[in-house]
């Protein structure tokens, strides 16, 4: 028993040092175990798969490479074609993986002292997780899961087929997915969300919940700005994908509302051809193609660049889980307009800059928005430096007070 080494159980089904989203959220989580580990004399177990494992190795530094293991779970039958171009294969490939990592949990208990069990990507409230299959004793943590979505977002005016779709898949998610995370949270210890709304969710479990918005913000930062934004037409940012989940629709037409007759808006973003042409032509419909322009995909210098120079950033997202893209808003003291209710909302609320939330009801009208985004130019620009990887060191320093604190009632009690 003696002889066995503590260590955090990290459960991670995409790992990677060199990619955004989900993959490099992994990474960020690993090196805050690792460092956490290096501190306190422990070691770390990452659970991930043979993919994942083979972008971690010779990755990690020397200094902490002796605190690590790695399990690799095999997934079979996968074509590596859809593993990396079909998103419904990869969520098919992620519960494939959940179950066959979740056999090796027993066995991972057996080699070592878990402290805590962690999993941590996918952050997807309705995929399972193998954490649940880890020994009453272990706190079980589970997070930061979850996607604020608001369906009225997806009813609001102008309105196509995509955005139809996008009503019907949002009001069938709000009912499978709360079902659903509640489910898996009543198995484990603490859930840590995304957002708020995720929070609310499983809040009716008993389950400890926290908001945690897994938001990374790298390089410099704006300084605070509290003189009025230069004469002129206002400069209006769009940055995501243009896909019918983020309906850019709702941003070009607020264009041709009254209170922004004269702005003029970037979009900076890849698309689909159909999808982008449908959106330019809605433009040319309203007769405000000429202030619109569509930059495609930019790199991150690129961004970060436009946001210094724009005055609101419209992020007209239906839903997301933690949107990074307001956390570079918030960081370089870009004002922001986003929907309540959203991951989107959740990281600027969380950040506490310059920005205005719009509650969606069924009276909500383009020009309620119009008239935020006109209140949002007029603010001063606030900036936060909270977006840092020093967040996740401390919250997995706090995860681990917290199992020790449990660990010794549990022994006060025998």
């Amino acid at each position: 028993m003696s002889g066995r080494r503590e260590v955090i159980l990290l459960s991670a089904f995409v790992v990677h040092p060199d990619m955004p989203s989900e993959p490099g959220i992994g990474w960020q989580f690993l090196t805050a175990a690792l460092e956490h580990a290096h501190e306190h004399d422990m070691g770390v177990v990452l659970l991930t798969n043979r993919r994942s494992a083979a972008a971690v190795d010779g990755r990690v530094s020397e200094r902490l490479r002796t605190r690590l293991v790695v399990v690799a779970v095999d997934i079979p039958f996968a074509p590596s074609f859809f593993r990396w171009h079909e998103p419904s294969f990869t969520r098919f490939e992620h519960e494939v993986w959940v179950r066959l990592a979740a056999r090796r949990v027993p066995q991972i208990e057996r080699d070592h002292r878990v402290l805590f069990a962690h999993h941590v990507t996918f952050a997807t409230e309705i995929l399972a997780t193998p954490i649940t299959r880890s020994a009453p004793g272990v706190l079980r943590v589970w997070g930061p899961v979850g996607a604020g979505g608001v369906a009225a977002v997806y009813r609001m005016e102008p309105r196509s087929w995509a955005s139809r779709r996008q009503w019907v898949m949002q009001r069938a998610r709000d009912g499978v997915a709360g079902t659903r995370a509640r489910s898996i949270a009543r198995r484990c210890d603490l859930v840590i969300a995304q957002n708020t709304a995720t929070a609310a969710a499983v809040s009716s479990t008993g389950v400890e919940v926290r908001v945690f918005p897994n938001v990374v913000v790298d390089g410099p930062t704006a300084v605070d700005r509290d003189e009025p934004r230069a004469p002129g037409a206002l400069r209006l940012l769009v940055v995501g994908h243009l896909i019918p989940r983020k309906r850019p629709e709702l941003a070009v037409a607020l264009l041709a509302r009254p209170q922004l007759a004269e702005a003029r808006m970037t979009f900076l973003g890849d698309a689909t051809v159909d999808f982008a042409a449908e959106v330019s032509d809605l433009a040319d419909e309203l007769g405000v193609r000429s202030r619109v322009t569509f930059a495609g995909v930019c790199d991150h210098r690129r961004v970060i660049d436009e946001m210094m120079h724009a005055d609101v950033l419209v992020h007209t997202s239906g839903r997301e889980g933690a949107s990074g893209v307001v956390g570079e808003a918030s960081a370089v003291g870009l004002p922001v307009v986003c929907f309540g209710g959203t991951g989107a909302a959740s990281v600027l609320e969380e950040a506490g800059t310059s920005g205005v939330v719009v509650d969606v009801m069924p009276t909500t009208t383009l020009d309620d928005v119009a008239d935020a985004v006109a209140a949002a130019a007029a603010m001063a620009r606030t900036i936060t430096r909270m977006w840092t990887t020093a967040r996740f060191r401390y919250l997995i320093d706090d995860l681990a007070r917290v199992a020790r604190a449990r660990q010794a009632t549990t022994e006060d009690v025998r």
